[in-house]
């Protein structure tokens, strides 16, 4: 696989919205955003149509958002007491 190709096609998709490079069993695990089943599955189609390299992909679709932060709270980034001190 091509990876650094891979990488280019995806960042340049909108609808890719995150692409995280993980070990272990799969190379990328890839946030899409859709509007519907059918949008998603164009875009599949697309991204394996390009030929850039997936040889097999899985599609895991939320069904509720239980928990999703967009950055850690201030006090877990700062080093202790410094949270206090000013």
């Amino acid at each position: 696989m091509d990876f650094d190709r891979f990488e280019r096609v995806v960042t340049a998709i909108p609808e890719i919205v995150a692409c995280w490079s993980v070990g272990g069993g799969v190379d990328y695990i890839l946030k899409i955003m859709a509007s519907d089943i059918d949008a998603y599955q164009r875009l599949v189609d697309n991204l394996l149509d390009r030929d850039i390299g997936i040889a097999r992909y899985f599609t895991y679709i939320v069904t509720k958002t239980v928990k999703e932060e967009t950055a850690l709270p201030l006090s877990m980034l700062l080093s202790p007491g410094e949270a206090t001190s000013s």
